[in-house]
């Protein structure tokens, strides 16, 4: 059953995000602060033709918007205290506007980031609705991508730079990126067709936070080891991609490539272009191996 209470799917559909009725594939993306998994999804959009990228992370901002079907259930749990302050709340209680109705981030996330049960219970309100953002997002994108588009006089391929594409799903342009730090913590799994983790050494990943958002040695170290409790987060410090909980999702066929990115750009792109090629990097994929195996 999903974290929507939908329990309808086949066996297959576990293996397909889309129940076998859409030629698009759903890849999730996810990794640690400072790993790059937010460069490796742009990349794949970007320069290596994916069709569209879904950024789970964004879309978990507007459940917390006026309006909103989570709103009411995040007050129900964490109170009223949790709003931001208005005085035209006070001096005109018969003003119903949304404008008065809006969490304060920071007002939540003291109550949540220094108590773990606050944050299961807020995970528990937020994430289903997240969720069928996504499933939203995934639906937009196959609509998009089935539209006929007549190739203009003279062309000869799909690819803006004139060859044929041989990646896997017959095309990156069949391939939707779906961006989720926290992918391998909930029950999503069952929408992708693959799910790769980005990550990088704690070093690589403290240079980047320095570099590129300002941050000192010590915020950058305290933000990256407050993720190493979530799962895939940053890779061991040998290497070999060996992280707390991770192996069992890769055993489990969870995550089905592990892309390390301690290198450049030109590397992270090598990376993901080799392994957007690569059959097994896909759950289905996997799935047909196993079955013209025996």
């Amino acid at each position: 059953m999903s974290t929507l209470g939908i329990d309808d799917k086949n066996d297959d559909s576990s293996m397909n995000g889309n129940s076998g009725t859409s030629p698009m594939k759903i890849l999730g993306i996810c990794g640690g602060i400072g790993s790059g998994k937010s460069t490796a999804c742009q990349l794949m959009v970007n320069k290596l033709g994916c069709a569209g990228l879904i950024d789970a992370d964004r879309l978990a901002h507007a459940v917390y918007e006026p309006g909103s079907l989570a709103l009411q259930e995040i007050i129900d749990e964490f109170g009223t205290d949790i709003l931001l302050d208005n005085d035209d709340v006070n001096n005109n209680e018969d003003d119903d506007s949304e404008r008065k109705r809006m969490i304060d981030r920071k007002k939540l996330g003291a109550i949540v980031f220094k108590d773990a049960n606050a944050m299961s219970k807020l995970e528990q309100i937020v994430w289903p609705h997240v969720r069928t953002k996504i499933e939203e997002g995934i639906h937009d994108i196959t609509l998009q991508h089935r539209q006929p588009k007549p190739p203009a006089k003279g062309d000869i391929s799909d690819d803006d730079n004139g060859e044929q594409n041989n990646n896997t799903c017959s095309s990156t342009k069949d391939i939707i990126i779906v961006e989720a730090a926290i992918l391998l913590e909930t029950d999503w799994h069952d929408l992708m067709d693959g799910l790769w983790v980005v990550q990088s050494s704690e070093d690589v990943a403290k240079s980047r936070l320095i570099q590129n958002r300002g941050m000192t040695e010590e915020e950058a170290l305290l933000r990256i080891r407050a993720q190493q409790k979530r799962k895939g987060i940053v890779v061991a410090n040998g290497g070999d991609g060996e992280v707390a909980g991770l192996r069992e999702s890769i055993e489990n066929g969870i995550v089905t490539a592990i892309i390390t990115n301690d290198g450049s750009l030109e590397d992270l792109e090598l990376a993901l272009k080799e392994t957007l090629a690569d059959p097994t990097s896909f759950k289905m994929r996997k799935k047909e191996e196993k079955d013209s195996t025996g």
